[in-house]
């Protein structure tokens, strides 16, 4: 039974007449009959008897038409909870990121949405795992990849830069590897998933292959170990940046490219999507200076 139907229906009984339902409605009255019998059809019940002069409802009428009024405010009241859902900013807005990229790129803009926004929440996961966004209920994901999944609306917002870079104090004690292929020489601080360096000269690519003095999957764990002196690490620029202005931490292989990777921002491929989403997502695509 359509709701719509119901509307017309009630509305022929407040005016008494087809002619003046179909006026008031803006509709033609040979559409507004065809309506009524399709609703008589559904419910197996006949709602009206009329002739040339009169019209009154049945028993199935009377009921229905009481009930209409019920109906068509429920609806109504629902579209304005719906409507209300969609175009408020406050509420819940769950997303997911790495945790090197949420904490040195996106927290500064999450919270600068937050700040304007008052009723706004953030849920942000910071595993490294890649999550399955509708089955896991996520709005959005930012991630690192150089191949999005085809079932996600995908948007590059950044590019992270590598940087290969030492302590001071290590160099003083190790000296520092003048090529890439000399780091097989050293202790070197990596990702246990990504134990393969490329770097790039004159287009020509190098790949090194490293066991890695200390391995771990996360990428702060190595900051803190080559901070501590105990190798080389490979690091996110974003994540090290102060530390090499500070001089707390030495680039390496400057006449070098190293590899990048892109960040992509990622989220289903739905008709429409709630405001408060929408304000956190179009916020991080227009930080262009997020990596």
């Amino acid at each position: 039974m359509k709701l719509d139907d119901v509307r017309l229906f009630a509305e022929v009984v407040k005016q008494g007449s087809y002619s003046k339902a179909a006026l008031s409605l803006g509709v033609s009255k040979g559409y507004l009959s065809k309506q009524i019998k399709q609703l008589e059809a559904q419910l197996e019940k006949q709602l009206l008897v009329r002739n040339t002069r009169t019209m009154r409802l049945t028993s199935a009428g009377e009921v229905l038409f009481e009930q209409s009024s019920k109906l068509t405010r429920f609806w109504s009241d629902t579209q304005t909870l719906l409507n209300n859902n969609e175009d408020s900013i406050a509420g819940e807005v769950k997303c997911t990121a790495p945790v090197g990229l949420a904490q040195y790129s996106l927290w500064p803009i999450l919270s600068d949405v937050m700040n304007k926004h008052n009723g706004l929440s953030i849920c942000l996961d910071t595993g490294n795992p890649t999550h399955n966004l509708i089955a896991d209920d996520y709005d959005f994901a930012v991630r690192i990849c150089n191949a999005p999944p085809e079932d996600m609306i995908a948007k590059k917002i950044g590019q992270v830069k590598y940087v290969c870079c030492a302590s001071p104090e290590f160099i003083a004690l190790n000296n520092s590897p003048v090529t890439p292929e000399q780091l097989t020489d050293f202790p070197c601080l990596v990702l246990s998933h990504w134990r393969e360096w490329t770097f790039y000269k004159e287009q020509l690519a190098i790949n090194i292959q490293l066991q890695g003095k200390l391995m771990s999957s996360d990428n702060e764990v190595l900051k803190k170990a080559c901070l501590a002196h105990k190798g080389i690490a490979r690091l996110p620029r974003y994540m090290v940046q102060k530390e090499l202005e500070k001089g707390t931490l030495v680039s390496l292989f400057n006449s070098y490219q190293i590899e990048t990777k892109d960040v992509y921002i990622l989220y289903p491929q739905i008709s429409s999507r709630p405001k408060r989403i929408k304000c956190v997502i179009d916020a991080i695509i227009e930080a262009t200076e997020l990596i």
